[in-house]
């Protein structure tokens, strides 16, 4: 009996070991697929976003959800927990700047604008948490505390998108004349119409 009930152990253990090479099988192209996709759709950020906002961004713009009201909307609901202070100031300007870099992007580099559009929100989705613990512990933040990354990587955002061929002889800057971030900006009168088209 026991080396009746060890071959079937061992039957059993081998058409289970079979069941879960054909489900990694499967995992594996299904994964394969995906990124293959991702890699089409938006060939400047694949591989290229940290952890795995692409993915994030891609499925919410996929079920409809407008990634330029979402960007705001991450932005707006950290700014109503900070006080007037410098902190609130520069945390509104980088709000400014994005509308700012977006109209660039969309004139002067390449790129389709929801690519352009998830670059921003996964920039604010990454600032607006790192803000967010800054005002777990004081609502008025000093301007220091957002001159360092995460909140200076608006600054990379260009480098993702080739130049197109009209572009300007100088690449946008995020510093003022004293070589300062962030320098001032009165945003894109472009995307706020966009964002007034869709109820903001």
């Amino acid at each position: 009996m026991a080396v009746i009930a060890y071959f079937l152990w061992k039957i059993y253990n081998q058409r289970e070991e079979e069941k879960n090479e054909v489900r990694a099988k499967a995992y594996t192209e299904k994964k394969e697929s995906e990124e293959k996709e991702l890699r089409e759709k938006y060939p400047h950020l694949a591989g290229k976003l940290e952890d795995n906002w692409l993915e994030v961004f891609a499925s919410h713009h996929e079920r409809g959800i407008p990634l330029l009201k979402l960007a705001f909307t991450l932005y707006l609901q950290e700014s109503t927990k900070i006080d007037f202070s410098e902190g609130s100031l520069k945390w509104d300007t980088f709000w400014d700047l994005s509308e700012e870099l977006l109209e660039h992007l969309e004139k002067y580099h390449e790129g389709s604008t929801i690519e352009h559009e998830i670059a921003i929100a996964t920039y604010w989705q990454i600032a607006a948490e790192a803000v967010g613990k800054l005002t777990e512990k004081n609502s008025v933040i000093e301007g220091s505390k957002l001159e360092v990354e995460p909140y200076t990587g608006i600054t990379k955002i260009v480098s993702l998108f080739p130049k197109k061929a009209k572009h300007p002889a100088k690449e946008i800057s995020f510093l003022d004349k004293k070589g300062s971030f962030p320098r001032e900006s009165k945003g894109s009168s472009m995307i706020k119409d966009r964002l007034r088209d869709l109820g903001l």
